[in-house]
C-alpha cells in the first residue's frame, strides 16, 4: 500500500459521480428507437440515435460505458462523448451489457458482441451499413472495446447463444477513451513515477480492505491470468485502426496504460494503425472529454475509416 500521500480514498458513490457524469435525456435526439432487445436475455437491451437528414445505408458508432465494469447502463455514462455523431450522418448505439458481480469476463464482452451481431442481422431494417462499423468506450467501456477490436470473430470471445449466430463481429475502426489494457501492471510504480495522486477504493466499515475491482469484474487478481486477458496482450498485425484518448492526470486508469499500448500496437502492426491523443490536466472521466469539440476530435479519425 503506498503512504498517505500518494493517494485519495474514493467511495463507490465518488466513484459513481466520476465516471457515470451524466444521465442521458433521450429526448435531445429527435430520430431513435429505445431499449431494442438484441440477445436472448431481458438485460442485453441498446438504444439506436439515427441522423435525421443523412441518406441511408449510415456508419454506425457504437457507445460502450464506463462504470468499473459494476455501474452503468446506456444512458448513464459518457454517450455525451460521441451523441454528436448523428449531426455528422453516423448511426450512435448504445448498448447495455451484464455488469459484476452478477457476471465476470468474458460475459459483458458476450453481450457486446451479440449487440453487434444484432445490428449486423438487422442492418436493411435501420438503414445500418454492415461494412462500417465502430466502437468508442470509455474507462471500463474502453476495455471491452479494446477486447471487440483485438477478437473479432474469435469462437471463445463471442457468446453466439445469446443470439445471431454466424454474423460477424469485426470492427472496421475502434477508438479506447482512457480504458485499462495492461491488467497485471504495477499501477503503485507507475503513479509513484508520474507523481499523480492516485484514487483508491475506501476500506470497509470494519477496516478490512475493499475487495479487487478487477477480482469481481475477471474473476481472479492472479497476474498471469490477468496478463492473458490484457488488451495489450491481445494486439495482433489485423487489429483495426485503434484510437486511444487519455488524460495524463488520470487519477483511475494510470495513463501509462495507453502510452504502452499504443508503442505495442506501433510494433506489431506499425504507426498508422494506432493515433494515441494524451492530454495534461485531464482527470478520469474528465468533463473535456464530453464537448463536442472533443468528438470532432474522434469523428475525424472514424471519418478516414468509416466514411
Amino acid at each position: 500500500m503506498p503512504d498517505n500521500s500518494e493517494f485519495t480514498y474514493i467511495t463507490k458513490e465518488d466513484l459513481a459521480r466520476m465516471a457515470l457524469p451524466v444521465d442521458f435525456d433521450t429526448d435531445r435526439i429527435k430520430n431513435k428507437v429505445l431499449d431494442i432487445q438484441y440477445g436472448t436475455l431481458p438485460e442485453q437491451k441498446l438504444d439506436v440515435y439515427l441522423p435525421g437528414d443523412a441518406k441511408a445505408p449510415f456508419p454506425v458508432i457504437f457507445y460502450v460505458h464506463g462504470g468499473g465494469w459494476s455501474m452503468g447502463t446506456k444512458r448513464l455514462g459518457a454517450l455525451d462523448c460521441i451523441i454528436d455523431a448523428v449531426k455528422f450522418g453516423y448511426a450512435v448505439i448504445s448498448v447495455d451489457y451484464r455488469l459484476a458481480p452478477t457476471v465476470c469476463y468474458p460475459e459483458f464482452i458476450y453481450d457486446v458482441k451479440t449487440a453487434v451481431r444484432w445490428a449486423r442481422a438487422n442492418a436493411d431494417q435501420y438503414g445500418f451499413d454492415p461494412e462500417r462499423f465502430g466502437m468508442v468506450g470509455d474507462s471500463a467501456g474502453g476495455h471491452i472495446t479494446l477486447t471487440m477490436g483485438f477478437t473479432a470473430n474469435r469462437v471463445e470471445y463471442e457468446g453466439e447463444e445469446y443470439g445471431w449466430a454466424g454474423q460477424s463481429t469485426k470492427l472496421q475502426a475502434i477508438c479506447d477513451m482512457y480504458g485499462p489494457s495492461v491488467l497485471y501492471a504495477d499501477e503503485d510504480a507507475w503513479y509513484r513515477e508520474s507523481k499523480v495522486r492516485r484514487m483508491i477504493s475506501a476500506p470497509a466499515a470494519d477496516g478490512s480492505e475493499a475487495p479487487s475491482m478487477y477480482d469481481m469484474a475477471f474473476g481472479t487478481n492472479n497476474k498471469t491470468l490477468l496478463k492473458l486477458i490484457s488488451p495489450i496482450s491481445m494486439v495482433h498485425k489485423d487489429i483495426p485502426p485503434t484510437m486511444i484518448q487519455q488524460g495524463l492526470d488520470d487519477a483511475v486508469v494510470p495513463y501509462q496504460h495507453s502510452t504502452l499500448l499504443a508503442e505495442k500496437i506501433t510494433e506489431v502492426c506499425g504507426a498508422d494503425r494506432v493515433l494515441l491523443r494524451t492530454y495534461p490536466g485531464r482527470n478520469h472521466s474528465d468533463k473535456d472529454f464530453m464537448t463536442l469539440e472533443n468528438c470532432k476530435e474522434v469523428l475525424e479519425f472514424f471519418d478516414k475509416y468509416l466514411k
